[in-house]
Parts: structure tokens; C-alpha cells; sequence
């Protein structure tokens, strides 16, 4: 039993005496060390002893090799990091969270180590090194800033920068310790953190009477902000592609979005990305139901109609509206025309009424384009030119082909042409319209249009001799008015002669300078009848009171 006892005596001595050196060489050159310092840690985690081998061992400013003493410090601790504002920061981290998330061992099989995101290093050894940010925001700007280390280009690119008054960091959105997976942010968690930043609590509504009953039943009520949408769709190269093969850019450019007559640049209402592509506030969004991009079209403009009610109505009834209804799905729509998320104001330039038209028209605005309407237009900006609405109406536009159109189509023309103040700026004659109507031709469909407009007629209108979409100044050879008015009247008339266009008086009253022989016989005409019947009718009244006078005597 002695003996047995000596040998305990010196194996613990030799424990004692290898406890004393791993003191000495571990332990008390740390005693040195400023607050906070290693002896503390390892009094607070005696585990921290048995990771300890001389093997392994390394001194106290060399890099930190894995977690371990991260964790052990920071998994139960009340300390704080205090900023010059006075502000703080907690030391504590919740290892469990730290797992499960997006750089932890439990979704990846190669985690992040907490050196990984904490760089540089060197700042997060013991002692750590002085924070040296001034404020918590401050800091967490600096950190975000070490993602780049792997996500190179956060998809955040639209928000601005660390220059600006409220920069968006990356942890604003994905937190710091807790970062989601990419499927929990598909299904749909998460989202939550963005509204609450992009949420708009005070929506600016214009005079309640000048909107529709759908606005004022909440259309503009406080919707998830623009940035919030844009935080993705601001990225080049997103698509959607349909089982068509259709491709949908989803891109969408924001400056345009701004400047928009729906956009913030607007003077009334902006509107929300949510005001138009409802049941979209989470990710991800619900599936599109067309097979392809113009099905997709087709679905979505009827939200047009929400605001802009009147007009959408009489979409409806044009030639667009009923060629849709009976299933020409390439007919022109809301978004065709105007746009869906850079919608311009519609005539400014002018010139853009026109060009649109020309998206689907194209060979139709060629010939505009030639024409002196067009030319005065697309060269020279000329406002009193007409575009294409102001014959063919903007929003009701009619069928141009039918009778009732080709009769009123001299009233088209007379809206310019019979306008005097207008005419004088280019020295054109407004008896135009004046002469047309006095006329066979012009008589004849003004007698039509009274009895019954949808009967076909066959005598001229206007854009008979003048053209349609391809008119030219009368003096112009192409124009067929003057130089070929002989083949421009055998349209109608196959049989005319060489002097057939001689009985036209054009369309200028006759006066000693146009037709002054026309002129004169009428002259003679209003002197010659009214002197005659004046005459006569004196003589009837002298013998009417002569034979008066006669029966009185008797």
C-alpha cells in the first residue's frame, strides 16, 4: 500500500510539474496583456484547457484557427461594444440561429468561419483592436462591406451608396447572423424585412371628386414602395420566358419608370408597382398563367381601365376593341400604344402621335411621311399639321372604310381648311370647303349625309382628287391636281376629254383674277334679275293701285 502510494505521489507530481510549465509558457506572458486577455477567457471557459495542445499551441497574437473561441466568448456573454454616440452593440451572438442560417454548417457543407466575414483579422484576436467607427450605423456600413468578399456584386445595385443621406447596407436586408437561405427568401420569408423600410405610410391624394370610384375605394391606399420592386427588377438580364418560347424582359428601367406620367416625375398621383400587378408583394410571385407574351398582354391591359375608365370604355366599341373581340389578338392595345412602364406623354413631341401609329401602320406612314402633312411635321415640328388622331380619332377610332366615314370625311378637312385665322399663316384660300359643298360633288354627299349617311355614294370627296394619307401641294406634278387633272378627273369619269377639267372652277370663288368670265356672267346675272323682277314687280304694284283708285272713284 506504501508503495502504491509513492507511485501516486510522483505521477501527480509530474502532472503538477507539466501544468506549471504550460502555465509558464501559456498563462503567464498573457498576465501582461491588457484587459480584456486570455487568462480571463480561460478562467471564464476552463474547456479552452483542453484544446490546448503543445502541438498545436500558438502564441497569443497569431490568427485565431477555427470558431472555437469565438464561440465560447461570445455564446454567453453580456458585454457590449460602446460607440463614441454612445450607442451599443451586443456581444452576444445566438449560436443555434448561427448554425441554421445561410453560412452555417447546417445549410452548407463548408460554413463560414467567423474570421471569414470579421476581416481584417488581426482585429479580432485578444485584446481586439479598438472599434473605430464612430456610431453603430457607421459600423455596420463597414461590415457589410467584407460580403463583397464573396458576393462581388450584391444584387442590391440600385439603392445608393455609403455617400448617400440613407444607404442601404447588405445586412439591413439579410441580417448578420442570421442570413436566410435562398429558399427560405423563395418562400416568401423574409420579405417582411423590406417593407418595413419600403413601406409608403403617406400617399399624397389629389382632390377626392376628380377621382374614379375605384381610386377612392383604395386603389391609392399606402402600397409596398417602388424600391422594394426595383430592389430585383432594376438587374440587367432578367427574363421570364414563356412555354411559347416568348421572352419577357423583366428589367425595368427605373430613371424611365421616374420619369413616366405614371412615375414620381408626374404632378398628380405617382403609382405603385403594386397598383397595377396585384397579389406580387411576396416572393415568390405567383405563376403567369399565359402560354405567351401577347396572351400575357391581352390579360394585363384591362388595367388600364381602373383609372382611366371613360377612355378603356371606348376602346371597346373602336376597330381595335371589336377586331380583339373577334379574336385578331395582334390588334392594338393600351400598353401597344402607350407604353407599360415607361409611359411618355402621349403628344410631346407631336411627332410621337404619329410615330406610334407607325408601329403597327408602317406602310401607311411612309406614305404620311411624304406627304406635305407629314413632311411639315416630322421635319419642322409644324403644330397645325394634322397627325393621324385627327382624322382617325384617338381612343374611338372608327372604321375608315365604311360609307358613313367617306361622307364625312369632307368635315375632316374643313376643320383646318374653313378655318380663316388658321389658313392666312400659310396664305391658302378658306373657300375650300365653301366651294366643294356648293358644288355637284359637294351637294350631292351633303344631301346624302342628310338623308342617310351609311348609303354608299360615289360622288368625289376630298381625298378622291387630293389623296388619303399621300397628299401633296396642288402645284406639286405628283399631286394629280393641277399638272394631271385631266387622269385625276377620269378616275370617276373615263370618259372625259381633254377640255372636261375646263368646267371646273377650282376652289376659288370666281373674280376678275380666278374664272373672270364666270365672274362676269354672274355679275350680269345679279344686276340683270334682281333690276327685272324689280321692274316687273313696280309695274304690278302701279297697276294694282291704279285699279284701286278706279273703284274708289266709283
Amino acid at each position: 500500500m506504501e508503495q502504491l502510494s509513492n507511485k501516486r505521489r510522483i505521477v501527480w507530481g509530474m502532472v503538477c510539474a507539466a501544468l506549471a510549465c504550460l502555465a509558464a509558457i501559456y498563462v503567464l506572458p498573457l498576465q501582461a496583456a491588457p484587459e480584456p486577455n486570455m487568462t480571463a477567457v480561460i478562467q471564464a471557459h476552463p474547456p479552452i484547457m483542453e484544446m490546448i495542445q503543445p502541438e498545436t499551441a500558438v502564441l497569443p497574437h497569431a490568427q485565431i484557427a477555427d470558431d472555437t473561441a469565438c464561440r465560447l466568448c461570445h455564446q454567453d456573454t453580456d458585454a457590449v461594444v460602446e460607440f463614441p454616440s454612445g450607442e451599443t452593440l451586443p456581444a452576444h451572438v445566438d449560436l443555434a440561429v448561427l448554425t441554421n442560417s445561410a453560412h452555417g454548417p447546417a445549410a452548407t457543407d463548408d460554413p463560414l468561419t467567423c474570421s471569414g466575414c470579421h476581416q481584417p483579422t488581426n482585429d479580432y484576436q485578444l485584446p481586439h483592436a479598438p472599434v473605430t467607427a464612430d456610431t453603430l450605423r457607421e459600423y455596420e456600413l463597414m461590415q457589410s462591406a467584407n460580403c463583397e468578399t464573396c458576393h462581388v456584386q450584391p444584387h442590391v445595385t440600385s439603392h445608393p451608396g455609403p455617400e448617400s443621406e440613407n444607404p442601404v447596407a447588405c445586412t439591413d436586408c439579410h441580417g448578420a447572423h442570421d442570413v436566410l437561405t435562398v429558399e427560405q427568401w423563395q418562400a416568401g420569408q423574409g420579405t417582411e424585412t423590406c417593407v418595413d423600410c419600403h413601406f409608403a405610410e403617406e400617399v399624397p391624394l389629389v382632390e377626392e371628386s376628380t377621382l374614379t370610384e375605384i381610386i377612392r375605394d383604395g386603389l391609392f391606399t399606402p402600397q409596398v414602395d417602388n424600391s422594394y420592386c426595383l430592389s430585383c427588377h432594376s438587374q440587367e438580364g432578367l427574363t421570364y420566358i414563356f412555354p411559347s418560347g416568348d421572352v419577357l424582359d423583366l428589367t425595368i428601367d427605373a430613371e424611365a419608370l421616374h420619369d413616366s406620367v405614371h412615375g414620381e416625375a408626374n404632378t398628380w398621383q405617382p403609382l405603385a408597382c403594386t397598383d397595377c400587378h396585384e397579389n406580387i408583394e411576396t416572393f415568390p410571385h405567383e405563376p403567369v398563367q399565359a402560354a405567351s407574351l401577347r396572351e400575357y398582354n391581352l390579360q394585363q391591359y384591362p388595367l388600364c381601365g381602373r383609372c382611366h375608365e371613360p377612355k378603356y370604355d371606348q376602346t371597346l366599341d373602336d376597330v381595335h376593341g371589336m377586331a380583339i373581340a373577334e379574336g385578331e389578338e395582334d390588334a392594338a392595345v393600351c400598353t401597344d400604344c402607350h407604353g407599360a412602364h415607361d409611359t411618355p406623354i402621349p403628344d410631346e413631341p407631336r411627332e410621337r402621335i404619329s410615330y406610334t401609329c407607325a408601329q403597327c401602320h408602317s406602310t401607311i406612314f411612309e406614305e404620311y411621311a411624304e406627304s406635305i402633312h407629314g413632311e411639315a411635321l416630322l421635319s419642322e415640328s409644324n403644330p397645325d399639321v394634322p397627325t393621324c388622331i385627327n382624322c382617325h380619332e384617338v381612343h374611338n377610332i372608327t372604321d375608315p372604310t365604311t360609307a358613313l366615314f367617306r361622307i364625312r370625311s369632307p368635315q375632316l378637312c374643313a376643320e383646318c381648311h374653313a378655318d380663316v385665322e388658321l389658313m392666312e399663316k400659310y396664305d391658302i384660300s378658306t373657300d375650300v370647303f365653301d366651294t366643294y359643298v356648293a358644288d355637284f360633288h359637294g351637294t350631292t354627299v351633303t344631301l346624302f349625309e342628310h338623308q342617310d349617311p351609311n348609303v354608299e355614294t360615289n360622288k368625289a370627296v376630298c381625298y378622291d382628287c387630293h389623296g388619303v394619307h399621300n397628299i401633296k401641294d396642288p402645284d406639286d406634278p405628283q399631286a394629280g391636281i393641277k399638272a394631271n387633272l385631266l387622269e385625276t378627273c377620269q378616275q370617276c369619269h373615263p370618259d372625259a376629254t381633254t377640255n372636261f377639267p375646263d368646267s371646273w372652277t377650282s376652289h376659288f370663288k370666281p373674280s376678275l383674277e380666278n374664272n373672270p368670265l364666270v365672274f362676269l356672267v354672274n355679275l350680269f346675272y345679279q344686276i340683270v334679275i334682281p333690276a327685272t323682277l324689280g321692274f316687273f314687280s313696280f309695274m304690278v304694284a302701279t297697276d294694282v293701285y291704279r285699279r284701286v283708285r278706279l273703284r274708289l272713284r266709283r
